[in-house]
């Protein structure tokens, strides 16, 4: 018995095998219903479909052996993997390869063997289809064609549970990250809870508390109260124009007759102050009505995008855009490094922009400019 020689690109095609995630997997329907036409196509006992790994050979479909599989140095196939084309043992008990194979010799009594070897689409041969018989045989070359056209049904189906198991893979790293996303943005609707409430306490009702303290003391005395008076204005009018902010905030007011692209601007406007780098706006048109599903959409974009940014110390210019035609646009350019502006906060954070944006029927681009400034472009369908 002289057991086959590895394969020149034995290590690449081990790589290739491992990637259909085949190794000790059971036998499947539809290469068993394969291995049963080639039997009946062929006439012979034994047909099978067949995987070689490192040590061994395993089959994938089987008809005429309740066989499993067996090891690498008995097995007709690792020969076939030498042969571009088909190999046939017409009588392996005169073959000096095959005589004194267990198989050969012992209870089986193989002695025809042809075989086709599947490969992969990148070129690699991973297993073969194969048929035995017990008296010896010939092939002829139509026969031998009929082989690899079987061989490359097998190379289909191969193909198409990959593409199946990268499929599943990328639907559990789908829903994995939507996992992440309501989380994050659970957590965020919880971190934006907690400043309204320390607005409210330390801003407004201790600011108000202030107020009636100090007007209290203006009650004592005439020059008090022309002293305390136009400070307790003051401060009011301060805690109105705040409490005006954050309701903004939180609830847009959106008027039918203002339109969409004025009330995102005067958004950004209240908001500008508030982070660590200079924001300009540019207006490139005016819509004839406003929109309350746009403009929500945008200011949640905006406040969201803004929230990331502001996290990237590289990060002094952000340039925002509005215009439209056929689309409401909003375009965030920022001056940040390339390397910044990919991470996984921005998979999640684009992620939650993409849900927002989709629920509107809009589109979400993530760009960088000519001269390598970052872009985030919404496109939201105009609506009424």
């Amino acid at each position: 018995m002289i057991p086959a020689k590895l394969p020149g690109d034995e290590q690449m095609r081990l790589v290739d095998l491992a990637s259909y995630e085949l190794q000790d997997t059971d036998t499947e329907e539809d290469f068993d219903e394969l291995s049963l036409l080639v039997a009946q196509y062929f006439n012979c006992p034994v047909a099978l479909i067949t995987v070689i790994d490192s040590d061994r050979q395993w089959f994938k479909g089987k008809t005429g052996t309740t066989e499993t599989s067996n090891t690498r140095d008995l097995s007709f196939c690792t020969h076939t993997l030498l042969h571009d084309g088909v190999m046939v043992v017409e009588d392996a008990s005169q073959d000096e390869r095959f005589f004194d194979n267990p198989f050969v010799a012992g209870a089986f009594a193989i002695r025809f063997y042809a075989g086709a070897p599947i490969i992969s689409t990148d070129g690699n041969k991973l297993g073969t289809v194969c048929i035995y018989h017990t008296v010896p045989q010939k092939l002829s070359e139509l026969q031998k064609q009929a082989l690899v056209l079987f061989s490359k049904q097998v190379t289909k189906l191969l193909e198409l549970r990959k593409k199946n198991i990268l499929l599943h893979q990328r639907a559990q790293e789908l829903i994995a990250l939507k996992s992440e996303v309501f989380a994050r943005y659970i957590r965020s609707e919880e971190d934006d809870k907690k400043a309204i409430a320390f607005n409210l306490h330390e801003d407004f009702a201790q600011g108000i508390a202030a107020c009636m303290l100090m007007l209290q003391t203006a009650q004592k005395s005439s020059q008090q109260q022309t002293e305390v008076i136009p400070k307790v204005i003051g401060l009011l009018k301060e805690i109105v124009l705040n409490i005006r902010t954050l309701s903004y905030t939180i609830i847009p007011n959106i008027p039918d007759w203002i339109s969409t692209d004025q009330l995102v601007l005067k958004f950004i406007e209240k908001i500008g102050v508030a982070f660590p780098f200079k924001i300009t706006v540019e207006n490139n048109g005016q819509l004839g009505t406003g929109s309350a599903d746009n403009t929500l959409c945008a200011i949640r974009i905006i406040e969201q995008w803004l929230k990331l940014l502001s996290k990237k110390k590289s990060i002094s210019h952000v340039h925002i855009t509005v215009s439209y035609g056929d689309y409401f646009v909003l375009s965030i350019q920022d001056d940040g490094s390339k390397e910044s502006s990919i991470g996984r906060d921005e998979e999640v954070i684009g992620s939650i922009i993409y849900e927002r944006a989709n629920a509107q029927g809009g589109t979400v681009e993530l760009s960088q400019s000519p001269e390598g400034k970052n872009i985030l472009k919404v496109l939201l369908p105009v609506t009424k």
